[in-house]
């Protein structure tokens, strides 16, 4: 191979690394990127924790919704830059607000105490390792100083009232 050749290669391999480099450091959440399992169906949620919410909730589409719309939230905050924190913030409040609202509680014929148990089990079950616990205290104690916002009349992302239930 002729020095010319071998300078073409090199420089075309660095420009591909340099390019990589930039790409990856530009990623909003490079550093966090890893902090959870992929995602196969495409939800935005755990594969494990979706499959957690569909059985719990398999019979009752408005309580599906609902814990699917604060596992998101909540996935997110934690994979989110700090610069987002304040978004991730009014998700959480607003998919908290929807699971204990009356629309959807009464949809699922639960009461407000069986399914603030269950968001502690949905919550204990997304940040089960160590770095995942460690982020989301992060995000929680970032957020504690933040303002809060008034919540839409209907805090869910969905209509529980179309749901069957």
């Amino acid at each position: 191979m002729s020095v010319k050749a071998t300078a073409r290669t090199t420089g075309w391999l660095g420009g591909v690394l340099l390019l990589c480099l930039l790409l990856w450091a530009a990623w909003p959440s490079a550093p966090h990127h890893g902090l959870f399992p992929p995602d196969r169906d495409g939800d935005l949620i755990r594969d494990d924790v979706g499959q957690m919410i569909a059985v719990r909730f398999a019979a009752n589409p408005a309580a599906n919704a609902a814990t699917r719309q604060l596992a998101r939230a909540w996935q997110l905050a934690a994979l989110r830059d700090a610069a987002d924190w304040p978004r991730s913030q009014r998700q959480v409040r607003q998919a908290i607000a929807c699971m204990l609202g009356d629309a959807v509680l009464g949809r699922a014929h639960l009461s407000a105490e069986s399914m603030y148990h269950f968001m502690q089990q949905l919550h204990a079950a997304m940040f089960d390792s160590p770095a995942r616990l460690a982020r989301w205290r992060q995000f929680e104690a970032a957020s504690a100083g933040m303002p809060h916002e008034d919540l839409p009349l209907n805090p869910c992302v969905f209509d529980p009232a179309a749901l069957a239930g």
